[in-house]
């Protein structure tokens, strides 16, 4: 049904407007206000005003208007204020605070209240209301305190898996451990309640790695054992040098094949050294001049190892476990007090572990192995005592690691080889516990140098020149080197002199007093990019020549002879005992090599 038009304001009767007042604009406005009356009676009502034109309908809409913006601007005050003091009472209160339950508080006038540690570290004691809750919660666990730390809210049946790791000693009484943390030493920590039950269960025992936080001296959880052999620090994963005694050395020093032979009879008959008590162990130092050949020769006996052991075991060399082990002064060297003499005694832990593993070969057999000990540059670690009070610290723990009466020099198969540029700065006590004799590597003589070169040229492409074949033209070359560095007119004006102190007749070195192995492999690597460029700049017979090779080798002497000082001599020369150098003098050379090749004898 339409609602009806309503008369809108009429008029007053004419001589009343001035004698009483106008109550219609009233009663409209309580008409509109009125929730009584119908909505569309209303609607009507505000329809037929704003269509009227006289002066009281647009005052009552301009009420309206007003009172609707009114109310609108105190509901969103009030909304406002409502948000303003929730914000104000989450500020208050604060967020949610994270803690580690330690256990519940046995004092009755306190209350039902939890010790708690801090992340700082602090003690808390809040309440736990829920009696449920207080039943639930396990040391160790994480739990959420309100923002004033008054009361525990919610628990995490978690164990905190981060952390410093630290070795477990000892367990002690009331739910206490003792672990050893790095180079801190050891503390005393409370154990977690994931922890006590891995000590029951024997999932964790002293000596095994667990998780702590030293700010909240609890321990956590003990970390499952390392897989295999990813737990060893000094073990080297390097793959094994390609370096064949056979093929590659030319004059191999006499270590590899003794430490080769001892290997052969341990696997082979390891009771022939028990009956004669023989360690089964072989410590070797090694001493000479800067690019003689130890480091290669290490490397040829390495390989040599691996060989022996593919044959004896039946697996290839490349199925067979890491057995090598490097000690390296940078890696072992601590700056903090303590922390280098426990780095070597972890290193030789570590020796002792592996050495005694054993490891099961494919087919079902478990084999001994062997393990090589490298200790390059150890004049680094191994100076003379008495200076240094911290580095006596370091020596008498590598003198520890030394001794050749330890069950595992006695009882395995290890093969410690130390290398030094300075034997005499080495202390004498390590000298004698690696066997008290030192394998020196010096300069060449005609044989060496004559073998160690004909290695190194093996298979190069010669220039053939009147020669019938390339191998014939690279036996004259060799034959001619040699010659020209050994024979009797060879360098005849030398490269320096040296006078030695107290002595008034000079000595001349000559090219051959500066040969080692790593020159001779510069220099033949210097020929070859010679040869190699001209054969790609389009030569018509490429190839090595003994011009160019004895070019290298003068070129590589000279170098070292501009490097030399009195007081440096005895890293490139091989000195006599006890002789100090007063003065060198060079000898002036010429623009171009003046050698005569001569015939080979």
């Amino acid at each position: 049904m339409k609602t009806p038009k309503l008369p809108l304001l009429p008029k007053a009767p004419k001589g009343e407007a001035d004698s009483a007042p106008d109550h219609r604009p009233k009663k409209i406005w309580t008409m509109l206000l009125d929730s009584s009356i119908p909505l569309e009676m209303r609607v009507e009502i505000l329809q037929q005003l704003a269509s009227a034109a006289d002066e009281a309908a647009v005052g009552i809409l301009a009420r309206l208007i007003e009172a609707a913006g009114a109310t609108t601007a105190e509901e969103q005050h009030a909304e406002k204020l409502r948000e303003v003091s929730a914000l104000l009472g989450a500020l208050q209160q604060g967020p949610l605070r994270c803690a580690l339950f330690d256990r519940m508080l046995e004092q009755p006038e306190l209350g039902r209240r939890a010790q708690v540690i801090l992340p700082d570290g602090t003690l808390a004691s809040p309440l736990v209301t829920d009696e449920e809750l207080a039943g639930r919660m396990r040391c160790g666990d994480t739990v959420w305190l309100d923002g004033k730390g008054s009361t525990i809210l919610y628990h995490a049946p978690t164990v905190t898996a981060i952390g410093d790791e630290a070795r477990l000693e000892r367990v002690l009484e009331g739910g206490h451990v003792e672990v050893s943390v790095g180079e801190l030493g050891r503390s005393v920590h409370r154990a977690s309640s994931r922890l006590l039950d891995q000590l029951e269960k024997g999932e964790a025992e002293p000596g095994s790695t667990v998780i702590v936080c030293q700010r909240r001296m609890m321990a956590f959880m003990a970390l499952p054992s390392a897989a295999g052999l990813d737990h060893y620090e000094f073990l080297s994963r390097e793959s094994v040098p390609d370096v064949v005694v056979e093929r590659d050395m030319g004059a191999p020093p006499a270590f590899i094949g003794q430490l080769s032979d001892h290997l052969r009879r341990e696997l082979d008959d390891p009771g022939v050294s028990t009956r004669y008590r023989l360690r089964s162990s072989k410590l070797s130092l090694l001493s000479g001049i800067p690019g003689s050949g130890k480091t290669f020769g290490i490397h040829a006996f390495w390989n040599a190892m691996y060989a022996t052991l593919s044959e004896v075991t039946g697996v290839p060399v490349e199925e067979l476990p890491p057995r090598v082990m490097r000690l390296r002064a940078s890696e072992v060297l601590s700056k903090w007090l303590g922390g280098s003499d426990k780095q070597i005694a972890r290193f030789f832990k570590e020796v002792d572990q592996l050495a005694a593993q054993p490891w099961a070969a494919p087919d079902g057999r478990t084999w001994r192995l062997p393990v090589l000990v490298i200790a390059e540059e150890i004049d680094a670690l191994a100076r003379s005592r008495g200076e240094d009070g911290v580095h006596d610290r370091i020596m008498a723990t590598l003198l520890e690691g030394l001794d050749p009466s330890r069950p595992v020099y006695r009882d395995h198969l290890v093969f410690l080889i130390a290398t030094t540029n300075t034997s005499h700065l080495v202390d004498m006590a390590v000298i004698r516990r690696i066997g008290g004799r030192i394998e020196t590597f010096g300069h060449m003589d005609r044989f060496t140098f004559r073998a160690v070169l004909e290695k190194h040229l093996r298979d190069l492409p010669f220039r053939r020149g009147d020669a019938e074949s390339a191998d014939a033209a690279r036996r004259w070359a060799i034959a001619n080197v040699t010659s020209w560095l050994y024979g009797p007119n060879a360098s005849a004006r030398g490269q320096i002199e040296v006078t030695f102190v107290g002595q008034a007749n000079p000595v001349t070195k000559h090219h051959r007093d500066f040969l080692t192995a790593g020159l001779i492999d510069r220099a033949i690597q210097e020929a070859c990019e010679e040869a190699a460029n001209a054969e790609h700049a389009g030569a018509e017979d490429p190839g090595l020549t003994v011009e160019c090779v004895i070019a290298a080798i003068d070129r590589q002497v000279r170098h070292i002879v501009d490097l030399l000082t009195p007081h440096n001599c005895g890293q490139y020369l091989a000195l006599p005992d006890g002789e100090r150098v007063a003065t060198l003098r060079r000898i002036e050379q010429p623009a171009s090599i003046p050698f005569e090749l001569e015939r080979a004898s």
